[in-house]
């Protein structure tokens, strides 16, 4: 039992390393091409689906260790984080709708 969790614990700390991958990429885009932030979505979706799919298997590969732990983990990494990065993401963008509009407004 004490493998699975510690299996789960590490799979949510390298989980959590993804979501801030997923927002460093996200908020680059954002910052610097914000027309196409559409596309990041497919990326960070690979990224995510990527993770499971290497946790899934590694997770198969070991005997001591339950899969389902290790995917809970790694779900858990990945979603919680989300909350505050999703927050984050919305000021940011917020503040360049803001700047936009100032600038509009000065040229009309």
């Amino acid at each position: 039992m004490t493998h699975n969790i510690l299996g789960a614990v590490l799979a949510t700390i390298v989980g959590i390393c993804v979501a801030f991958l997923n927002y460093f990429l996200s908020k680059t885009v954002l910052l610097k091409m914000p027309d196409k932030y559409s596309m990041v979505t497919v990326l960070r979706q690979v990224f995510q689906v990527g993770f499971l799919a290497i946790v899934y298997f590694i997770g198969d590969k070991i005997e001591y260790v339950n899969t389902i732990f290790l995917l809970v983990g790694a779900v858990l990494g990945m979603t919680v984080p989300m909350i505050f990065f999703t927050k984050k993401l919305l000021s940011i963008n917020d503040n360049i709708t803001k700047t936009k509009n100032r600038e509009e407004d000065g040229n009309g």
